[in-house]
């Protein structure tokens, strides 16, 4: 459970509206559960008709709204003969009882608004206290099977947001000693194990709540952590996390897909080889000319590569775009068709030169950076995503490129800048913060080193 809270004013509060939660009387009886769209809708009968329990199977949290929308679609006109109330449980908690999930409560017939609800309210409709299951804990069978009464099913904790079964189906098949079953082995136990010990301590947390009579107390718990058998798993060098991801990243299988979804919610892929996405405008300048016209056509006759599909799921502008390939850095590049500027392609930055050539020159044009080996060979300077490199300014992207190129200069294959690296050289930097459209070359950038 996140460790969050709502706003403490409710805007959407009128004393002179009557609320459904609060006119109910004590006279439900269950009927059943079922899954609809994302969520898991368990159903009571009342007097005053239907209440729906809800969690969501995807997220921690659900909006009203959107479970109403999901309900109407299915149900259609006859949503309010099967519910006159929808409560949404959330991750989020409660403000003045931080360790307790908060409930958001949606009146079918009512204003519109969501309205904030307490378990004590929900348990004083059904008659006995309500369930609930933590984000980790959400399996779908634990929840269909549960009845008024039982006790809490033993789930082996997982993230419903990082779910990890393609982890595990992956690795299934991988041959032994292979990075990428390492690389997945240890993803799925650590998720495994993450998601065991947060819940844990959310449930303890909360008992004490509910020893101490807060509102904790007029819920039950409709799953605990099933016990870990296995110790903390050892995290993989960063030599095999980069083997494996560079592995997957390359496949064009749907299991792939999903293992790299559940990287971009896990990380954001940091241990990728790609780094950030830029944008070159072959026609701004003759170093992007030079490199557009290296640029291949992609295959056609089979499904994209892991790297291909999030670049054309993210950039994707049209049907005639096109999709090439950078046979000197192994990269994917989306060809937008002409705007009124000009062509554009989209591609990704390298985290690291695969190369033994030294640094020669640093080619700074139309905002893009770029790093010529001596071997003649023209590379996007690498970069993180979150971590953008400038020039021409005095800023964190000036700052960031100084460093790179301070270590560029010694180590050509040295890994893009991250968090917690040393400050960059002042004359590297004064010199990049004055810069316009330029070329350095490698005797200019050490002379301004050692400033």
């Amino acid at each position: 459970m996140a460790p969050f809270a709502r706003n403490a004013q409710d805007n959407n509060s009128d004393a002179s509206q009557q609320r459904w939660l609060q006119q109910a009387t004590p006279s439900a009886e269950f009927d059943r559960a079922e899954f609809i769209d994302r969520y898991a809708v368990l159903r009571w009968v009342t007097d005053h008709g239907g209440l729906a329990l809800v969690h969501s199977m995807v997220d921690g949290n659900a909006e009203p709204k959107f479970v109403v929308q999901a309900l109407r679609r299915h149900h259609g006109a006859r949503l309010a003969d099967q519910y006159a109330c929808v409560v949404v449980a959330q991750t989020s908690t409660q403000v003045s009882q931080p360790w307790v999930p908060d409930l958001q409560a949606y009146d079918v017939d009512g204003p519109g608004k969501p309205y904030y609800a307490t378990w004590a309210q929900l348990a004083s409709v059904l008659g006995q206290p309500a369930p609930y299951w933590f984000h980790a804990l959400r399996d779908r069978d634990a929840i269909a099977a549960w009845r008024p009464g039982a006790p809490p099913a033993q789930v082996p904790a997982h993230d419903i947001a990082t779910p990890v079964t393609a982890l595990t189906e992956l690795a299934a098949d991988e041959p032994d000693g292979s990075p990428v079953a390492e690389l997945c082995w240890y993803l799925a136990r650590e998720v495994r194990r993450r998601g065991h010990d947060s819940t844990t301590r959310y449930i303890n947390e909360l008992r004490d709540n509910a020893a101490q009579g807060g509102d904790g107390a007029h819920l039950v718990l409709g799953a605990v952590p099933a016990p870990l058998l296995r110790t903390a798993p050892d995290k993989p060098t960063e030599m095999v996390r980069r083997a494996g991801w560079l592995s997957i990243t390359e496949r064009r299988d749907v299991l792939a897909h999903r293992v790299a979804a559940f990287a971009q919610r896990w990380d954001g892929g940091q241990d990728w080889h790609t780094g950030a996405t830029v944008s070159v405008r072959p026609d701004a300048c003759t170093t992007a000319s030079e490199w557009a016209k290296r640029l291949t056509p992609a295959a056609t006759d089979q499904a994209p590569t892991v790297l291909e599909k999030i670049l054309l799921d993210n950039g994707r502008e049209g049907d005639s775009d096109v999709l090439l390939h950078d046979p000197v850095a192994s990269t994917p590049v989306l060809h937008h068709a002409a705007h009124a500027d000009g062509t554009e392609l989209i591609t990704y930055t390298l985290q690291r030169l695969p190369t033994h050539s030294p640094l020669a020159a640093l080619v700074l044009s139309a905002q893009v950076c770029w790093i010529r080996t001596e071997d003649g060979t023209l590379w996007l300077a690498p970069e993180r995503e979150g971590w953008g490199i400038g020039y021409g300014y005095s800023g964190n992207g000036c700052l960031t490129l100084a460093r790179l190129v301070d270590v560029l200069l010694d180590d050509i294959s040295a890994p893009a800048v991250r968090a917690g690296d040393p400050q960059a050289p002042r004359g590297l930097f004064e010199l990049l913060r004055d810069a316009s459209d330029t070329t350095y070359t490698r005797a200019q950038l050490l002379a301004a080193r050692s400033e």
